[in-house]
């Protein structure tokens, strides 16, 4: 994935052209007088954020915070992102996932049975968000992401989906996210948003909308996820009794298999695997067993993703 964004990059996104779902949401007047600190300060070092079960914890940044960037003059009313212009939502062996993701602070009307009418389903949690984002950590700010579009002074505005091609990923049955790519310990991030390229913004800044924001590292999310599956299939991987590549093999995991992560330890994802099974069923004579499995390489770079399909 190419990482640098500018202002440029503007006139490239007009590629999807549907018809818009408008609906209604009003953002706050304050968001454009809101005043935080004076910038932050030269950059640190490269760290995730740390998270708690079922509730990420926000990222502890210096105390100078970049102030809060006026709004464009005209926000236009807020919309649902068109489905058909997300791109990139089951990501390739290949593709690059950050260290975590930005969503949603509160995931709770996807929990149960009603999932498929949570306001945040999919890309929907877009409509209530408002964000600035910067070319650079520091630098100024050259848009917004606000009810459903991106916003930039002196371009017309852009609905997601339908005007510009976003780049997301899906990280359950009815979420989709955007890839952080790196988190610095004075709060700035860069996340992955267009097939284009990414952009920064500010960990102070992800509670400016209607729907707050968080960044979440990986091995934070995936033990509270059902399913997993390695991202390179058809290749057995080995379960060990340890975190550690040293550790007795206790069994292979082949590409037919369930596999239910239960706890992360640095590199290593303990997890139950029954096999042989055909997505959500075990087949007759399947087995079980449990142990450690790599869940990401030296690079950092995770070897496994989400199984998204519904096994409710």
């Amino acid at each position: 994935m190419v990482r640098p964004i500018n202002r440029p990059i503007i006139h490239h996104l007009r590629e999807i052209s549907c018809t818009a779902l408008a609906s209604v949401i009003l953002m706050s007047g304050a968001i454009a007088q809101q005043a935080m600190a004076t910038p932050s300060p030269s950059a640190g070092t490269h760290t995730t954020a740390a998270t708690t079960t079922g509730q990420p914890k926000q990222h502890q940044a210096s105390e100078q915070r970049p102030t809060v960037p006026a709004l464009p003059a005209d926000i236009p009313t807020a919309i649902e992102p068109d489905e058909n212009g997300i791109v990139g939502l089951m990501p390739q062996p290949n593709d690059d996932l950050g260290i975590g993701h930005l969503r949603p602070a509160d995931l709770d009307s996807l929990a149960g049975n009603n999932w498929r009418n949570s306001p945040l389903l999919n890309a929907r949690w877009l409509r209530g968000t408002a964000l600035p984002i910067y070319a650079a950590p520091e630098g100024d700010p050259w848009g917004w992401l606000v009810n459903g579009w991106l916003l930039s002074d002196g371009h017309d505005p852009l609905a997601i989906g339908r005007d510009a091609a976003f780049s997301m990923v899906q990280v359950n049955r009815g979420l989709y996210t955007f890839p952080v790519l790196e988190l610095r310990d004075d709060g700035w991030f860069e996340f992955q948003y267009t097939p284009a390229g990414s952009a920064w913004a500010h960990v102070s800044h992800l509670n400016l909308g209607a729907n707050t924001l968080v960044v979440e590292a990986w091995e934070d999310y995936l033990p509270a996820v059902d399913r997993v599956e390695f991202r390179r299939l058809g290749v057995s991987q080995p379960v060990r009794s340890a975190p550690s590549a040293s550790a007795s093999l206790q069994a292979l995991v082949g590409p037919n298999s369930l596999i239910e992560p239960l706890e992360v330890a640095d590199d290593w994802l303990r997890v139950r695997v029954v096999q042989p099974a055909n997505g959500c069923t075990p087949l007759p004579g399947s087995g079980s067993a449990e142990g450690w499995v790599r869940w990401r390489d030296d690079t950092e770079t995770p070897l496994v993703w989400v199984a998204v399909d519904d096994c409710l």
